[in-house]
């Protein structure tokens, strides 16, 4: 083939997008191209999900060290510039016609346009949720604006989701050469830890309803209602217990919350844990209370692994239930709270008749040959 693809993704820590450019990457290394994966961020939990085939490059833009702001800016910029010019070279030294970056999330974005800048370099960004922000529930302006004069130079914005590409076809105004692609369907890995499995089994035991959220704790997943929801459950002494995977910015305010709400016996907090769906045949819902989001892949994850999942109108994920008797109608905590309320009601056929269809239409939705083929051809 006369094609190489550079693919760049802010880190290879545990999250959505960048499990979706592993599985890019290893689906075009399968299809015979050259791919190489380069990353922004230090740190590493998924690279032996990689195909060996595939070159990984690191450049380790963002530091953890404490400094000053300024030395920290500064460092940020040097290293930046660093990581533009290594980059550059490496696409200048590839043998092949046909050179495409493909750009996971924001700062990928504009890695991706100075690199291409002055190049015959085919650039594509992969857009997965439905706007531009750190981890909050806020949309960042600013990023927005700039997303908008960068988009200028790609040739291609992939959205996994119908309802993202809508929204930033409203802000960016800019429709020919928008895309929808689905996401790839991620294989369960089978790879069950023992201690975690102990520990998960003994504080479950015999609860009567056994809830899982795979998450980063942050404001975007709107742990803070979840958690009062929780209590209004406790309060009509519903035999419930609940382990949330995952961490991030708000993990100490919500275990004081948890504290305060004395629901450390009902609600335990494990952290990151690898290979999170390996585990999911142990529960019986995922609660998915995220304010805004493409498509899941905790959602698709659980649906193979059996699960009925609790999710709000966000992205393209109420496209996998025809009932919608388990779709939050609002987001706050009552509106949660309703919901468990509604699964804790029904009985096992309904249970099970619900979660049989939702995997049905996953399979329908997100079929990976299709969605490699879609990819491929824009590459080419």
């Amino acid at each position: 083939m006369n094609t190489e693809i550079f693919i760049i993704v802010t880190s290879l820590f545990t999250g959505g997008a960048e499990r979706q450019a592993i599985w890019l990457a290893n689906s075009l290394s399968n299809n015979g191209y050259d791919v190489n994966l380069l990353i922004l961020k230090k740190g590493d939990e998924l690279s032996y999900l990689v195909n060996k085939k595939i070159k990984i490059y690191r450049f380790q833009i963002y530091s953890i060290e404490r400094s000053r702001k300024s030395f920290k800016n500064l460092r940020f910029i040097r290293l930046a510039i660093i990581s533009i010019l290594r980059t550059r070279k490496l696409i200048k030294n590839s043998k092949k016609n046909n050179k495409v970056v493909v750009s996971f999330l924001y700062h990928s974005y504009v890695l991706g346009y100075f690199v291409s800048i002055f190049s015959k370099t085919k650039l594509i960004y992969s857009v997965r949720s439905d706007r531009l922000g750190k981890r909050g529930s806020k949309k960042l302006y600013l990023r927005h604006l700039v997303f908008k004069l960068i988009s200028s130079k790609s040739k291609s914005i992939v959205f996994n989701s119908k309802h993202g590409m809508q929204k930033f076809k409203n802000s960016i105004r800019k429709n020919d050469n928008f895309f929808h692609i689905h996401n790839g369907l991620l294989p369960i890995k089978k790879e069950d830890n023992n201690e975690f499995k102990v520990e998960i089994s003994n504080f479950l035991k015999d609860a009567q309803y056994k809830y899982i959220v795979a998450a980063r704790v942050d404001p975007l997943n709107n742990f803070s209602n979840l958690i009062d929801s929780f209590n209004m459950l406790n309060n009509e002494n519903v035999d419930f217990k609940c382990i949330i995977f995952g961490r991030g910015q708000e993990a100490e305010l919500i275990e004081r919350k948890i504290k305060n709400y004395n629901l450390n016996s009902k609600i335990l907090m494990m952290g990151n844990v690898k290979n999170a769906s390996s585990y999911f045949y142990m529960f019986d819902l995922l609660i998915h209370p995220a304010l805004h989001a493409g498509f899941s892949n905790s959602i698709s994850e659980a649906i193979q692994s059996d699960l009925n999942v609790a999710v709000g109108k966000i992205g393209d994920s109420e496209d996998l239930f025809e009932n919608k008797s388990l779709i939050f109608e609002s987001l706050d905590s009552v509106g949660i709270y309703s919901i468990l309320k509604s699964f804790n009601s029904m009985n096992s056929e309904e249970k099970k008749l619900l979660s049989m269809n939702s995997k049905i239409n996953l399979h329908t939705l997100l079929d990976n040959e299709s969605t490699i083929k879609k990819w491929i051809a824009l590459i080419e």
